[in-house]
């Protein structure tokens, strides 16, 4: 765009040019160009200084310096750019410009007045002799007229001080005087053609903000495209650059700070936008940007910053050369793509192209025709800046819809695979219904079959349980049997004696004599008693065998630990002495004093013990068969009060147990002894009833060859 711009200002100039005559003392204006206007180039007088006098029209400057007020400050007198300076233009109308009315237009970077034949007839800002103060206008401001039926010989006389802002802004490379002379229609439609002409950039405005949101959108929804992204960036620096050169080309601006900021920020925009389409190409080839790209953007920046703060006259050639390079990486990236043969690369370089040939004629326009129409250049520069774009957004709608294309097709795919597992997952669920229905009928025949074998398991163990406590029994009897022979023989001893007793009674009642009968009364009942005791102590005997034999009835009682112990140790011993007569062992006994009851049952804890005194017997019976000289078999009992619990130990000095063997002896039907000898479930019960059926715990301590300690915890009642 900047280009351009410099392009119809160019022409312009040459245009103006063909309208002078030769330099001479007073310019000679025949005739003006048909729609331009004659910009005041030549012919003009320059002198520093301040003096009201230096606008009278017979003042004599033929001694003041020439120069053309529309060259760049920095290529006149620095005096002109320091303080007030008065600029003198004597020129002759030709004879039918004489008999019209004229207009002239001045506009300079700076404030000015303009005095026509000694009399002022424009005033632009305030005049300072420190530019610092100046205050200039903008652009737009109202003509100055020269009226028809002047002297011949006219004098323009321009008192003009130089503005310097806090920023150079490239006011440097600007012309620092303009004075066009119009003709009043020539003029106003002029003025109506330049803000015609500006309507274009509202068009490409509102085209670039349309593709900006077109593509943010795109972006927004599929964010793995992210040409969209780039895309929509350059569009929007042009709608943004466009809505700026539309601001200061149309609009009647104070002073000349806003426009001026309105030309930098437009061409900063219009530098930016070459960037964002490389990058576009760079994300829509699948290319990495390098340090090209890189390096572009930080020479956008250099040129940016000198166009702030430098006066250098190069800023210009480096924003040429800075768009050239964008425009030179632009076609590059397209013509590498094109050799790729990627798909959609020849719309975007149809779109190049197409600019190519806008610009060709453009400038076939704007240089063979006399009076370019200005409608067709604002088509031409509208369809220049357009077409690259269009090119990329049909190439991103192209991928777009491809992309859509390709999705309908694999969603049918998933569709139709979506039905196949549907079908198959339903033959599956079917097939695993079918396999259900059988493996439950297979589990309900299995289960019939498990309850079955768990009924006759239970009924097994029921009888093996039952022949263990037979089996118990069965050692006990002989124990019971000595255990009863002793009241017994109490009972029969003393019965013989109460039958002696009770003839000496009858013999001492014959003869009379009452003390000898109440004597041998109170002998009689003491031996009465006598026998009752022990048959009391045979009575319960018998009942602790039936107790033993039953099954238990779980009916929990408070137990005397001591009694229990010791009267199980004796029915051990001696059930073991009635089957080897041989055998002796030293029976030792511990018994807490004061040992507070223990609630449990009865029978079941003194299966437990007797198992545990039969095991030990075993085991100093086995060691004491292995023939150790000076071994002398010893069971003991031992009973303690802990905190709130009972314990109860079995000790012996048997053959011990041996360490691999130790965490066996509880489980169920594992045995050490002989086949015959057991049946494996003694432990393994009385586990059970100490921890599950009284909440104690049964715990063995043994070191094999020096004897076996098990430890009984209860808890009291």
């Amino acid at each position: 765009m900047k280009h351009l711009l410099l392009l119809l200002a160019l022409v312009f100039s040459a245009g103006s040019c063909l309208a002078q005559t030769p330099d001479s003392a007073a310019l000679r204006i025949n005739r003006l160009p048909p729609t331009t206007g004659l910009l005041l180039q030549k012919g003009w007088r320059y002198h520093a200084g301040d003096d009201p006098a230096w606008a009278r029209p017979d003042f004599d400057d033929s001694r003041w310096d020439t120069l053309s007020p529309t060259r760049p400050r920095r290529e006149l007198p620095p005096a002109l750019g320091t303080g007030i300076s008065w600029l003198r233009l004597r020129f002759r109308l030709g004879a039918s410009l004489r008999q019209r009315d004229l207009l002239f237009n001045s506009f300079g970077v700076g404030a000015i007045e303009v005095y026509l034949n000694g009399r002022l007839v424009q005033r632009q800002g305030v005049l300072a002799a420190d530019p610092a103060r100046v205050q200039p206008l903008g652009q737009f401001l109202p003509p100055g007229a020269v009226p028809a039926g002047g002297p011949a010989e006219q004098v323009l006389a321009v008192r003009y001080a130089p503005w310097r802002p806090l920023l150079p802004l490239g006011l440097s490379q600007r012309p620092q005087l303009r004075v066009t002379l119009f003709a009043p229609q020539q003029f106003w439609e002029g003025r109506a053609r330049e803000r015609d002409s500006a309507i274009v950039l509202l068009v490409l405005v509102g085209f670039s903000a349309l593709l900006a949101f077109l593509h943010f959108a795109f972006f927004y929804y599929n964010p793995s495209q992210p040409a969209n992204r780039y895309f929509a960036r350059f569009a929007l620096t042009i709608a943004l650059g466009s809505l700026l050169g539309y601001g200061f080309r149309t609009l009647a601006l104070p002073t000349l700070v806003p426009f001026l900021a309105l030309l930098v920020l437009a061409n900063v925009l219009a530098a930016m936008n070459g960037l964002w389409a490389i990058r576009a190409l760079y994300a829509l080839f699948h290319f990495r940007p390098g340090r090209l790209y890189r390096g572009l953007w930080v020479a956008y920046w250099g040129v940016v910053l000198l166009l702030i703060v430098s006066q250098n006259p190069a800023v210009d050639s480096a924003w040429t050369i800075l768009v050239v390079g964008c425009v030179v990486e632009q076609l590059r990236l397209t013509v590498i793509a094109l050799r790729q043969g990627q798909r959609g690369a020849g719309l975007i370089a149809a779109g190049f192209a197409g600019q190519l040939l806008v610009a060709m004629a453009y400038c076939a326009v704007l240089y063979l025709a006399k009076t370019p129409s200005q409608l067709l250049l604002n088509v031409l520069l509208l369809l220049g800046i357009v077409l690259p774009a269009l090119g990329i957004s049909l190439f991103l709608a192209r991928e777009f819809a491809l992309d859509a294309e390709l999705l309908q097709v694999k969603l049918g795919e998933v569709e139709r695979l979506s039905a196949q597992t549907i079908a198959q997952e339903q033959d599956k669920q079917a097939l695993l219904a079918a396999q259900n229905d059988t493996l439950e009928t297979q589990v309900q025949q299995r289960t019939g079959e498990l309850q079955r074998s768990l009924t006759e398991l239970r009924a097994t163990q029921n009888q093996l349980i039952q022949k263990e406590k037979m089996a118990s029994l069965g050692e006990l009897t002989a124990g019971i049997a000595h255990e009863i022979q002793n009241p017994l023989n109490f009972v029969n001893n003393f019965a013989d004696v109460s039958a002696e007793l009770l003839a000496e009674l009858k013999e001492a009642q014959a003869a009379g004599d009452a003390a000898e009968v109440s004597a041998l009364a109170d002998d009689l009942t003491q031996n009465l008693s006598k026998i009752h005791q022990h048959g009391q102590r045979a009575s319960s005997i018998v009942r602790g065998m039936l107790e033993h034999s039953r099954a238990s009835t779980g009916e929990r009682a408070a137990l005397d630990m001591n009694a229990l112990a010791d009267e199980y140790l004796r029915l051990a011993y001696h059930g073991l002495r009635a089957k080897e007569k041989s055998f002796n062992a030293t029976l030792q006994t511990d018994l807490a004093p004061g040992l507070p009851p223990v609630e449990g049952v009865g029978a079941d804890l003194g299966r437990v013990l007797l198992n545990l005194f039969n095991n030990a017997f075993y085991a100093v019976q086995q060691r004491q068969l292995a023939g150790e000289s000076g071994y002398v078999p010893t069971v003991s009992v031992a009973t303690k009060r802990l905190a709130e619990q009972v314990e109860i130990q079995v000790l012996d000095n048997g053959t011990g147990i041996p360490d691999a063997v130790r965490p066996k002896i509880f489980q169920p039907f594992f045995t050490t002894k002989p086949t015959g000898e057991g049946t494996g479930l003694g432990l393994s019960l009385s586990h059970d009833i100490i921890t599950k059926g009284h909440g104690g715990t049964l715990a063995v301590a043994s070191q094999p060859g020096q004897g076996t300690t098990f430890t009984i915890t209860l808890p009291t009642a």
